[in-house]
């Protein structure tokens, strides 16, 4: 009898279900490494080399400016609205200031400035001056002035004359010489003549410049012609016949060489009285009797 431990083993039956379950793992780990590729981001361990970023050529750079910066709203202060420049009418505009004074004593007035021409059509300007106030030669006398009742010599009145340095530049001092109308045309004419040699003395005592540098001269206008009215009961009234009596002077200044001072003056004045302005206040010098320059 054969002793169990003396036998063979018994002979192994081959199966297929190992297989077959091998084949089913293989398969499943299979499908569970074709979803774990799936599920991996570009550039993760996996990723196909040729489908990577990397392996492409790389694109050209194109570098987009940076937008520029808005700057900020600066607040400026708004200006206030000037206000409307409104033009002076005519009527509105300031008057022009008179022209500065040929000298500084207070007590003469300037009156007129004006030009003339002499026959040949040279010019010369002309500037006239009367003492201020009522102060006028004294009725029938040629040696005292007239303000208001006070009567004083003619070299007190011009004492204090203060013509000044620039009075030397000019052609001529002319002094006015003239008389009202009262009383007879001898005595007028006498009187016109004497009050204007007294009054050139008088400036020409005053002037700062040397001996013979500014002539001096006398226009004799002789007598006025106009008529007074005076109070009833009265013949004559001086204090309304005053301005009949200025006493005045006319600077000159020939602007052309040779200039006939005398024609230049007389045209002068009449293209100014012609024009409406007085030369003398009060009274025009067509009225009077003559007009002799010496």
């Amino acid at each position: 009898m054969t002793d169990y431990y003396d036998l063979p083993p018994p002979e192994k039956k081959r199966s297929f279900k190992g297989v077959v379950l091998l084949l089913l793992l293989l398969l499943l780990l299979g499908l569970v490494a074709t979803w774990w590729s799936l599920r991996l981001e570009p550039g993760e361990i996996g990723e196909d080399p040729v489908l990577t970023a990397t392996a492409l050529p790389a694109a050209p750079l194109v570098q987009t400016p940076a937008p520029a910066p808005v700057p900020e709203p600066v607040e400026t202060a708004q200006a206030e609205p000037e206000a409307p420049v409104v033009e002076p009418s005519s009527e509105q505009a300031a008057e022009p200031e008179p022209p500065a004074p040929l000298f500084s004593d207070v007590r003469w007035r300037e009156t007129a400035r004006f030009t003339g021409t002499d026959a040949a059509g040279r010019r010369a300007g002309f500037t006239a001056y009367v003492l201020v106030g009522d102060e006028t030669w004294t009725y029938s006398r040629a040696d005292s002035i007239f303000a208001a009742g006070l009567s004083e010599p003619v070299e007190t009145a011009f004492s204090n004359l203060d013509l000044g340095a620039g009075i030397c530049d000019l052609t001529g001092v002319i002094a006015v010489g003239a008389a009202s109308v009262e009383g007879t045309s001898v005595q007028n004419t006498f009187l016109s003549f004497t009050r204007g040699h007294a009054l050139r003395a008088a400036i020409g005592a005053n002037l700062p410049c040397e001996a013979g540098t500014l002539p001096t001269g006398v226009l004799d206008l002789g007598y006025s012609r106009a008529d007074v009215s005076c109070p009833s009961g009265k013949a004559i009234c001086p204090e309304l016949t005053a301005p009949q009596r200025p006493i005045a002077m006319i600077l000159a200044d020939g602007e052309d060489p040779e200039t006939d001072i005398g024609q230049a003056l007389q045209n002068g004045i009449a293209a100014h009285e012609a024009a409406g302005a007085d030369v003398l206040p009060g009274v025009k010098v067509s009225d009077y009797s003559a007009f002799d320059l010496r």
